[in-house]
């Protein structure tokens, strides 16, 4: 008898002490998968779906746009591995620049740097490390996030770049849930320029056409399990805190 009463009492406990099936949802294979664009070398750029579809909360989160700056991946990654809490959906792109990726460079393999070849304000510019391209959205990448994010609509689309160690809150749309992320972090908040006005990035678009949150967030040179983990519990409860 003590034995079974004994063997009630810690179940009671370790049900006690679980995640409350309320507040989250088990971590399970991706419920959508769209193929976002087919790049000029024919990788695909994919975007797959965690957490319910019609969860009042989305965000996208983009791991890597530049080929030289992987260390968003493994957030993503992480995220694909974690519970969602109810009311957030999580779309989640592990590279917009999978061929950037495989060459190690900043730019796609023709050569344009995509955060600079979206339509707000574009500028031409010669070839090098920013070339934006021969026009506004030359690029499949581009046009294909475009067409994607017009069509989820998303709550807040976050961008993983390195190596500024920073949270951009330069947008003042997204400057209060980019000062949140970065508390959830511990990282700071700060406005992040470039040498002169930054010209045709993709959250310039997004603040400007979709008006809704768009963050782009630095990660240092080397992005270790441990931050990883960091950075992605952020993410959900960044969800959770816009969802209040």
């Amino acid at each position: 008898m003590r034995r079974i009463v004994a063997g009630a009492v810690s179940a009671l406990l370790v049900a006690a002490l679980a995640p409350s099936a309320a507040a989250t949802t088990p971590a399970s294979p991706a419920n959508d998968r769209r193929v976002i664009a087919t790049t000029s070398q024919g990788r695909e750029v994919v975007a797959r779906h965690y957490g319910a579809l019609d969860a009042p909360v989305q965000i996208v989160v983009i791991g890597q746009m530049h080929g030289s700056e992987p260390g968003g991946r493994a957030v993503v990654q992480e995220l694909a591995a974690r519970r969602i809490p109810v009311g957030v959906g999580l779309w989640l792109v592990v590279s917009m620049n999978p061929d950037g990726d495989a060459r190690g460079t900043r730019a796609n393999a023709r050569g344009v740097d995509l955060n600079r070849n979206f339509p707000t304000g574009w500028r031409p510019g010669s070839h090098g490390t920013y070339y934006p391209g021969r026009k506004a959205a030359s690029e499949a990448e581009t046009r294909g996030m475009m067409a994607f994010l017009r069509d989820v609509r998303p709550t807040a689309v976050l961008s993983y770049h390195q190596a500024f160690d920073v949270v951009d809150i330069s947008h003042a749309r997204s400057e209060a849930a980019g000062r949140q992320l970065a508390r959830y972090m511990g990282e700071r908040a700060s406005r992040v320029g470039c040498d002169g006005p930054c010209h045709g990035t993709m959250t310039q678009w997004i603040d400007h056409s979709l008006r809704t949150i768009a963050i782009t967030v630095e990660m240092d040179g080397r992005v270790s399990g441990r931050e990883a983990d960091r950075a992605a519990a952020a993410v959900l409860r960044l969800g959770s805190w816009l969802g209040r």
